[in-house]
């Protein structure tokens, strides 16, 4: 991995210098780290290459003279170990199979966009790191080889023939050969004639480095024979400890050779001091200790001593002196126990606290046992069990840590065995469920969830048992009949306390968690995703043709020097314009409501038709008997009156045939009911008519009404209505029937209407024409 400071040169060869610049561009903006450097083509990156260092090259493949496979294969030649990641538009299984036969380190097509460019990265500092890597690994094997040179302990290495791969200088003199005498040889050599130290040949089966590259398990104080050149015998013990392969095989083994020949000849003489220290030395190899009933004496081994802190002698041999080592809370129960076993003539087994020297409190297994030859003496071992108490003292603590942190936790955690019933649940799990831990533990998913969801769990569950390996798996749980989306994790279980195998998996813990809100979040950037696909294919579209226009109409004024195709210009930038403002608008909307309040739907009308009237067609807005005693709704009231705005303008500019003529499917808005004479008429923004205007010489003007539903409220129009087979695209962005339109008023209704939790629909209204619905509309 590549440490923070690192700065990584990389050398791009692409024969497209735009091309190259713009990768360059990219990758170092990618990772701050990267040094970009471009050539043209392989004859300069190979100069580039002479004349400087580089981590990491990247390379085109279709070039002029040479090409990428033969760049490459130049590379190899000069920096073997220098990475090389092919970056090419030519992709093909030739190309793909000739660059790693040259040795390339990576393989990657061109793609169009940005993020190509983010895997490129990723590749070169995965390729980078590799060689970082290899190198620190070259760099730590030689640094241990010289280590072994000059340890004195003697150090070898064996292949799993038994030959030397390699021996420090101390071997060397141990084995009584040159360092190339020793390489030529294998350890089981006959010349070697290895026997046990009863004079027996050892079968090669059975020899040391044998045993350990069979079993892969280490091997201590093995004990043998050996002949030097000259004849001399000499005793070895041997420690050995087996070497792994990346794939978890034996690949060699390290031992070291300690040359025992004089502790062998200083063996009879320790016998009889052996024979008297028995019990103490199969207990424990620790301190040894004698105590003598009649003189009441008590001597302790050198090491014992140390143990409590004394030098060598300066201990006052005496059982009151003991006794005034043992804490005193522990004193009266182990005075006790020496009485007894003093008594009974029986074993003395205890644990206790002891201060040593400097007051340090220490803890110690003391076993004694009188002798069967001297019924005047107990001689015992003292075993230095501080570190033991320790251990376990920390282990009670962790345990108590780890309980509190599984049951305190707000993530679901549970462990199941491999029957599929609950062992454990933490409180995340219990909140998760509603459940107790009577009501889970002992049950299965099949007695708490539906068959669905338990059948989906346990298939899970099954396969992390079956494989004995992890598992990270969305989940879909139901629970009282909600169904929620969990990311669960979950792992083998080889001890549970009461149950272990350490082959088979005999239980399976999991963590759970709730990711519904993310999955959800995914989606609803998926949604705005495709919206904003759907708002660059619809600009794209209705742009093209009022730009057409007027740049159609721009030439024929500079050509012809006619004045008048500015009027045409001017008419296509404006309709431009509106496209664009409406785009805005809807790109806006949004998904979120940011600050709903009451709002009188009667006032919000009102405000809505001004702001249309003053530049929309004639027309004539009501309200019906339910608005006139006025509602109160709850809503964004800024992104109400767009909504609103949108609707009215709709039946103004589509329903009246006096601004348009000769459209059929318009988009329209009616109303359900004829007007009645309670209906309060507007006019361009009068409230005050309340008579419907007479036909305009060039057509109908539009009668708008609105109206209260029993879930929202409704926009309807008299105008000539929408035909069934339009209504499935109408609140598309873009779908206009009018040619001036922009076809995105409708789709920012839907947008708003959506926003707000309500749903939109058209039909047809009581006067024939179109009737927009409002609905699940919160009332105050």
């Amino acid at each position: 991995m590549l440490a923070p400071s690192d700065t990584v040169r990389l050398l791009y060869v692409d024969d497209e210098p735009d091309f190259a610049a713009t990768a360059a561009a990219f990758l170092e903006r990618e990772n701050d780290r990267f040094c970009v450097e471009t050539a043209l083509h392989a004859e300069d990156a190979l100069e580039r290459l002479a004349e400087s260092s580089f981590d990491c090259i990247v390379s085109d493949y279709d070039m002029p003279g040479r090409d990428g496979i033969e760049f490459l294969e130049a590379v190899r030649e000069e920096y073997p170990d220098l990475p090389l990641i092919l970056f090419t538009g030519k992709g093909s299984e030739e190309v793909a199979s000739d660059a790693i036969s040259a040795g390339v380190t990576d393989y990657l097509q061109k793609e169009g966009g940005t993020d190509q460019y983010t895997l490129l990265a990723n590749r070169v500092q995965n390729a980078v790191a590799a060689r970082q890597s290899a190198t620190e690994a070259k760099r730590r094997r030689h640094r241990l080889e010289q280590i072994l040179k000059t340890v004195p302990s003697c150090v070898v290495q064996l292949d799993r023939d038994g030959q030397f791969v390699f021996a420090n200088q101390r071997a060397v003199d141990v084995l009584g050969l040159s360092q190339s005498a020793v390489k030529d040889r294998a350890y089981n050599d006959p010349k070697w004639d290895i026997r046990d130290l009863d004079g027996n040949p050892i079968p090669d089966a059975e020899l040391p480095f044998r045993q350990v590259l069979e079993t892969g398990q280490p091997l201590a104080d093995a004990r043998h024979t050996i002949h030097w050149p000259d004849g001399t015998e000499k005793v070895l013990s041997v420690n050995g400890a087996p070497l792994f392969d990346e794939d978890g095989a034996v690949e060699s083994m390290v031992c070291t050779l300690t040359d025992i020949t004089d502790k062998r000849d200083r063996r009879q003489d320790l016998q009889e001091t052996e024979r008297r220290l028995q019990l103490a030395l199969e207990a424990s190899e620790t301190g040894v200790w004698e105590w003598n009933y009649e003189t009441d004496e008590v001597v302790l081994s050198d090491t014992l001593e140390r143990l409590l802190g004394f030098e060598p002698g300066e201990f006052d041999g005496t059982l009151s002196a003991v006794f005034d080592l043992i804490h005193p809370e522990d004193c009266p129960e182990v005075r006790e126990q020496i009485e007894r076993a003093v008594e009974t003539d029986s074993v003395y087994d205890s644990e206790f606290r002891v201060l040593d020297a400097d007051g340090n409190v220490r803890w110690g297994s003391v076993r004694g046992q009188p002798l069967a030859d001297d019924r005047t003496l107990m001689v015992g071992v003292h075993h230095d069990i501080t570190e033991q108490k320790e251990r376990e003292r920390d282990l009670r603590i962790a345990e108590r840590r780890l309980e509190a942190i599984l049951e305190n936790t707000t993530t679901p955690m549970f462990m199941k065995d491999d029957d599929g019933q609950y062992i454990f649940v933490n409180h995340g799990y219990r909140e998760m469920t509603g459940l107790t831990d009577a009501e889970i533990v002992g049950r299965t998913d099949f007695e708490l969830f539906p068959e669905e969801t338990a059948e989906t769990t346990w298939a899970n569950d099954r396969a992390v048992l079956h494989t004995g390996e992890p598992l990270e798996v969305e989940e879909r749980v139901v629970i009282d009949g909600e169904a929620q989306q969990y990311l669960s994790t979950k792992v083998p279980i080889y001890d549970t306390g009461e149950r272990s195998d350490p082959d088979t998996p005999v239980a399976v813990f999991g963590i759970a968690s709730d990711i519904t809100d993310i999955r959800e979040q995914e989606r609803e950037l998926q949604r705005e995703r495709d919206r904003l696909a759907e708002f660059a294919s619809v600009v794209s579209h209705d742009l093209r043709s009022p730009l057409s226009a007027a740049q159609g109409r721009l030439k024929l004024t500079r050509t012809t020097g006619d004045e008048s195709h500015l009027e045409g210009i001017e008419t296509a930038l404006d309709r431009m314009e509106r496209i664009i403002d409406d785009v805005l608008l809807l790109a806006r909307q949004g998904r979120d409501i940011q600050e709903p309040e009451p709002v009188s739907l009667r006032d919000a009308v009102a405000d809505a038709w001004e702001m249309v009237s003053q530049d929309a067609g004639d027309g004539t807005l009501g309200f019906a008997d339910t608005v006139e005693r006025d509602v109160t709704i709850t809503a964004d009231r800024p992104r109400l009156l767009q909504l609103l705005e949108n609707l009215l303008r709709n039946s103004v500019e589509h329903g009246s045939t006096s601004r348009s003529t000769g459209i059929d499917d318009s988009a329209e808005h009616g109303s359900d009911e004829p007007r009645s004479q309670e209906q309060t008429a507007v006019d361009h923004g009068a409230t005050s008519s309340q008579t419907k205007p007479e036909d305009t010489a060039n057509g109908k003007c539009v009668t708008i009404t609105i109206g209260v539903t029993e879930d929202g409220f409704y926009v309807a129009d008299d105008g000539p209505g929408v035909s069934g087979a339009n209504r499935g695209t109408l609140f598309e962005a873009g779908y206009s029937t009018d040619a001036d339109g922009t076809g995105f008023g409708l789709a920012i209704v839907d947008r708003i209407a959506e926003a707000h939790g309500w749903s939109v629909d058209v039909t047809e209204s009581a006067d024939g024409g179109a009737r927009f619905e409002i609905t699940g509309v919160e009332f105050e």
